[in-house]
């Protein structure tokens, strides 16, 4: 006798089938009677054809898609929260449940049948939402699912932004350690590397270490710290095994992320627990990694509860410093756990959190008051903190859902050799809706409160905040509607944020976006918006004594904030077009003028007298103007099935105003390419190269680099890999020295690791 399950094997894997079909039909219960079964089961093979188009989706809409290395099944069916459910795959399918499945017309199994039929409910409700349109097949590329560009689902093609998704296969593939190093792939990114811990990222310019237009979130957590409005991305740290995907949107996204998503927003996004059950397992060391080790466990509960509980530590060696030593080495430890409970079809809750520790080294060249004017501080600082987080999504209909989030996040960072730290904890509130009016008005809106309480140990002489402790109140409302013109063709975006805080009076952000799709296979889109970079407490409340130079003659520069310090402004136009002319060759082309107003300046004081010393005060304003431009394209190639091509090319010029902060970080062109080639089975081979222009102001010469990874699976548990990165010179340097702070740069090594990952 056979059992429940493998009916509901044949069940489900039948009603795939027919819902991949080509006509794109949905699925109902009354298609699945016993003889509409046996009509239906010699689908299987359309069925194939249709999940391998589906299946290319990642790859051509954002880079490539290899062969798995056994994180997911590439035949999954997207459940309601967006994760990927393994259904109809080859195992469930083989020739003795075909076989088999002729007994369905034994009268003495009409209970089992109907048994089946109640097990495979749920699946076909969900199957029944699903409406897999053409061009999921047509044109994969524009299929692509992203949701940061108007916080509801929605796919590449469908969205009038720049938008570009890393995937969890790209993720694999790559060879990266960290997410910066992850970031540099995608067109419009700017990310160098000013030592082993420290990063500038931004998006389409304005590139510094303190690079404060640029909004990070992992899983909608905002990880940007109001100390200065910009990412200390030492601490921002993943399980790279358990991303989903990173969406990407180069251009203002503040309309509905608010303030300080000026430049654009990266969305760290991680797999719902239920799709990471199991075990994995990696070790790994090389000549600058000395060491890491990383593990996960994902289970369900009897009460059916998906958790997954994680761990991971790693060491690198410091890097390169001609005529001295870097003193830059870094230690990093983290765990954290995720649990998803979905009690029926229409809610699902999420609990997720995670703690680290750690320490970095550094050396900054700080103002001394004493002779000589400057010294040299070896510091070793201390990061650690933790952070929760819960959602909770109810879905009403189709057309209509709600979400309410809320998150509590502590950081604590010391520089015991400078003397300076600072300790905060944030609490923040979001609530969003999704609704329709009729056909052609689909509407999101929200509201968000946050509270950001600081402790700062005051630097005298060097670093200061008056007064040292702070709490800040933000309150935020927005508001978007997406009105269809033309059903499937033409679509008006039309939405306003709006925020007011401690720091600024009522902002108004809107956008204005347009998105036109002639054909299955292609969409134009144009947009104009507005956006804001809210003031910091280093704009409104910070002293910085800066080293004297040449130029002050030997006056010590103040940096000084002013409490009359007011929002940034932007207004950007843009266009794009994306496009998948066949199945092999997919491109994504974007250009963009961004007028800068009311950008952070520095209006020198009459210098004055304090003891033996001279003191030249900078106090922060709003004169700065400016205006940057430039064009970006990334493009897909699949020359067999074995071997793709991606390629990204990023061209921007920047006429900032002198006197202003990050006005030389970015280059004028960069160019990244890659090729990943399946050699067997069992074997793929990755080779990066990427070129970056000079950063004359910053003393950086123009590079380029390439990184190589090679991966081995002798079975389906265990994969090897060695990688190669920035081999094609012995060292680089990305950066320039931070003025502000005085940490000095160093040189990024050619390094070699190895490293073995175990899945069960």
């Amino acid at each position: 006798m056979k059992t429940p399950y493998r009916y509901s094997s044949i069940c489900i894997a039948i009603a795939v089938s027919f819902g991949l079909s080509a006509n794109a039909r949905t699925v109902s219960a009354q298609e699945l009677s016993p003889a509409r079964l046996v009509d239906l089961s010699g689908l299987d093979a359309d069925a194939d054809a249709d999940a391998d188009a589906d299946a290319d989706a990642d790859a051509a809409g954002s880079g490539w898609d290899g062969d798995a290395n056994g994180t997911e099944s590439d035949n999954g069916i997207a459940d309601e929260d967006g994760s990927a459910r393994a259904v109809g795959s080859n195992d469930e399918m083989d020739g003795e449940d075909h076989r088999e499945g002729n007994d369905i017309e034994d009268d003495s199994e009409d209970d089992e049948l109907d048994s089946l039929l109640n097990m495979a409910d749920s699946d076909v409700g969900k199957l029944s939402s699903v409406n897999v349109s053409r061009q999921a097949t047509i044109a994969p590329a524009l299929n692509t699912e992203v949701t940061t560009v108007n916080r509801q689902k929605s796919t590449i093609g469908r969205s009038p932004a720049a938008v570009f998704v890393i995937s969890n296969d790209m993720i694999q593939r790559s060879g990266a350690r960290t997410v910066p190093d992850l970031l540099r792939m995608a067109p419009g990114v700017q990310v160098s590397r000013i030592d082993a811990s420290k990063w500038a990222v931004s998006i389409r310019g304005s590139n510094g270490r303190f690079a404060n237009k640029l909004l990070i979130q992992i899983d909608g957590r905002s990880v940007y710290t109001p100390l200065f409005g910009g990412t200390f991305w030492d601490v921002q740290d993943v399980l790279f095994e358990d991303v989903e995907r990173i969406e990407i949107v180069r251009g203002p996204g503040a309309t509905v992320w608010g303030a300080n998503a000026m430049n654009g927003v990266i969305n760290v996004i991680t797999k719902d627990a239920k799709s990471t059950h199991g075990t994995f397992v990696e070790v790994g060391a090389g000549t600058e990694e000395r060491g890491f080790t990383s593990a996960r466990h994902g289970w369900q509960t009897d009460g059916g509860v998906d958790m997954r509980v994680f761990g991971k530590w790693f060491e690198r060696d410091e890097a390169s410093l001609p005529g001295g030593q870097a003193h830059d080495d870094w230690r990093m430890q983290r765990g954290g756990f995720r649990a998803d409970y979905q009690p029926d079809k229409t809610s699902h809750l999420t609990v997720q959190g995670d703690i680290y520790g750690g320490d970095s080294g550094s050396e900054n060249i700080v103002p001394s008051l004493t002779v000589p004017p400057s010294r040299s501080v070896i510091e070793d600082s201390n990061a650690e903190g933790w952070n929760g987080l819960l959602r909770y999504s109810q879905t009403l209909s189709d057309d209509n859902q709600w979400s309410v989030q809320a998150y509590f996040d502590r950081t604590d960072r010391q520089f015991e050799q400078l003397g300076f730290g600072e300790k905060r904890d944030t609490i923040d509130l979001d609530f969003q809706h999704q609704f329709r009016i009729g056909e052609t008005h689909s509407v999101v809106w929200g509201a968000g409160y946050r509270n950001s309480k600081d402790e700062i140990n005051n630097s005298p002489d060097f670093l200061e905040f008056d007064p040292d402790r702070r709490a800040v109140d933000l309150f935020s409302y927005f508001a978007q509607d997406e009105i269809t013109l033309l059903e499937d063709r033409l679509y008006l975006t039309l939405g306003s944020k709006f925020t007011h805080s401690d720091y600024t009076p009522f902002e108004i952000q809107p956008t204005v976006r347009m998105l036109w799709t002639p054909t299955e296979r292609q969409s134009i889109w144009a947009a104009y918006s507005r956006a804001v970079r809210s003031p910091t407490r280093v704009g409104d409340d910070v002293t910085v004594t800066l080293k004297p130079t040449p130029a002050t003659g030997g006056a010590f520069p103040l940096f000084v904030g002013d409490r009359g310090f007011a929002a940034e402004n932007l207004d950007a136009w843009e266009i794009g077009m994306r496009a998948q002319p066949s199945q092999e060759f997919s491109w994504d082309a974007t250009a963009f003028y961004f007028d800068y107003d009311d950008l952070q300046s520095l209006s020198q004081g009459a210098p004055y007298l304090d003891g033996a010393n001279v003191f030249i005060p900078l106090t922060i304003g709003n004169s700065g103007e400016g205006r940057s431009y430039g064009y970006e394209l990334a493009s897909n190639l699949t020359l067999t099935e074995d071997w793709r091509l991606y390629g990204a090319y990023t061209l921007l010029f920047e006429e900032l105003a002198a006197g202003g902060t990050n006005i030389n970080g970015s280059p004028r062109n960069q160019l990244y390419l890659q090729s990943s080639f399946n050699l067997t089975e069992s074997t793929n081979l990755d080779v990066a190269w990427r070129y970056m222009d000079s950063l004359a102001a910053l003393g950086v010469s123009n590079y380029n680099t390439m990184d190589v990874r090679y991966a081995w699976r002798p079975n389906q548990h265990w994969e090897l890999a060695l990688v190669g990165r920035n081999l094609l010179q012995p060292e680089h340097k990305e950066f320039g020295d931070d003025g502000f702070t005085g940490n000095v740069a160093t040189f990024v090594q050619r390094e070699f690791y190895g490293m073995a990952s175990l899945r069960f």
